[in-house]
Parts: structure tokens; C-alpha cells; sequence
């Protein structure tokens, strides 16, 4: 699998098959594993089925499956690289307990956490060359408001967001874009709102529109992702990538 630059070096170092499957065997054999290895590696027993799955591979062509299966453990090997993060250990640290508090199970959690890091890796489509620590730091500091989100909540956020607006005709845009982004993004529970989600918001509500449709609900969805941001769900590097998506400018 190629892979680029702009990763955790862990995720980029075990998103080659070679790589994974070696460790694995490696581990089998008794040898002596690195620190990402040995993170690896215990991704992989934490995830048997995974595993199976990579060890059963033979030449250079991976199923789909196998891919899924070399990405999760990538990823994986990834979050526990985290814990010894001069940077990111803190934050991390901070992420697990505010999702354990809410009920996830560690398995959950490490899910959570993954995603994080494959949204830095493959989310966003701009010039860097490097891991972007600033903004996966930035990401785990979201948890804590996220995983402490409720129905009431989100139910609360919408009315505040929906009687803002200055006339009737905004208030029903108001109501119909944060209505699809919050079933889009958060339908299994609050997540980071990423690019993904706000893809299949303006495909469901924006694209084929009439132009001032289109630009009121643009608008909309501006100052929706604006007024999350103030309640601390969305941080200012997401803000601006995702106003990004939309045309817009930071304000």
C-alpha cells in the first residue's frame, strides 16, 4: 500500500503489508520488538481477528479485507504510540478517561482514538509533509465536550442555533442544516465532524440547488460549525478546514 508523508509515523510504518506481516512473525518467533513494534503488535492480539486475517495473506495484493484488517491495526499501533508522545500523551490520557466516563468500553475507545488519527492521515486533502501533532492534539482536546454530549444537549444546541436567526426564511434553513448535519455526523453518538460528514451534508442538501439556496445554506453551515465551536466541539483547525470545505473564509 503507498502511503504518504502526513501521518503518524507508526500508522505509515505498519500501512505497508510487509512491514505488519514481519512483525507478526517476528513476534511469533520470539524476537526481540522495537517500541512501535511491540505497539503493533499488541494491537494485533488485541484484535485476533484482524490478525488472523493479515497472516493468512500471501503475495503482494491484499483482498479488501486484508486492507481493512491492515488499516485498523495501523491505526491501532498508532493510538498506543500516542501514550509515549511527549506532546500527545497528556491529551490522550484525558480523551480515554472522558469516553470511560461516558460508558465506552477500551475497545471503543481505541476505535475513537483511531479514527482520530485516520482523519489526520487521510481526511483533508492539502500540502504537508510532516505528521500534524498540532492538530490530532487539537482533536483528542474536542473529546472530553463531545463524549459529555446528550441527546438534551445536541437537542439544546439545535433550538439556540435554529431561534438565532433574524427571519423566518433563515430560521427554516437554520433548522434544515444543522437538523442533517447533526443526524449525518452524530446518528451513533457525538464524533468529530469531519469532511466526510460534511461531504454527504451538502450532497443531501446543497448540491443541484437553485444559487441563493445554495449560498444561504452554505452560510448556514458556516455559522452552525462557528456556534459549535464556541461550546468547544469543534476546534479552531477544524473550524477552518471545514469552513474550507464550504468556500468560506475564517471570520
Amino acid at each position: 500500500m503507498v502511503t504518504g508523508p502526513a501521518m503518524h509515523p507508526v500508522l505509515a510504518r505498519f500501512l505497508a503489508a510487509d512491514a505488519a506481516r514481519e512483525t507478526l512473525l517476528k513476534q511469533q518467533s520470539g524476537g526481540d520488538l522495537s517500541v512501535e513494534e511491540q505497539a503493533f503488535t499488541d494491537a494485533a492480539s488485541a484484535n485476533p481477528k484482524h490478525k488472523s486475517v493479515l497472516l493468512g495473506v500471501g503475495g503482494r495484493t491484499l483482498s479488501t479485507d486484508a486492507q481493512a484488517s491492515l488499516v485498523l491495526l495501523a491505526a491501532h499501533a498508532a493510538v498506543r504510540a500516542l501514550d509515549q508522545d511527549a506532546t500527545l500523551a497528556e491529551p490522550t490520557k484525558k480523551a480515554r478517561e472522558a469516553l470511560a466516563e461516558e460508558g465506552a468500553s477500551p475497545e471503543e475507545t481505541d476505535a475513537f482514538l483511531a479514527s482520530i488519527l485516520l482523519e489526520e492521515a487521510f481526511g483533508y486533502e492539502q500540502d504537508v509533509d510532516a505528521f500534524d501533532s498540532e492538530y490530532v492534539k487539537e482533536a483528542l482536546g474536542e473529546v472530553p465536550a463531545l463524549a459529555s454530549l446528550t441527546k438534551e444537549a445536541v437537542d439544546a444546541l439545535f433550538l439556540t442555533f435554529v431561534k438565532a436567526a433574524a427571519n423566518d426564511a433563515e430560521r427554516k434553513v437554520r433548522e434544515g442544516m444543522a437538523r442533517a448535519l447533526f443526524d449525518i455526523a452524530w446518528s451513533e453518538g457525538p464524533a468529530p465532524i469531519n469532511p466526510e460528514h460534511m461531504e454527504a451534508v451538502l450532497d443531501a442538501e446543497v448540491v443541484d440547488r437553485p444559487e441563493e439556496e445554495q449560498e444561504a445554506k452554505v452560510q448556514a453551515t458556516a455559522q452552525l460549525l462557528q456556534a459549535l465551536s464556541k461550546e468547544g466541539l469543534i476546534g479552531p483547525i477544524r473550524l477552518s478546514r471545514l469552513r474550507a470545505l464550504l468556500g468560506e473564509d475564517d471570520a
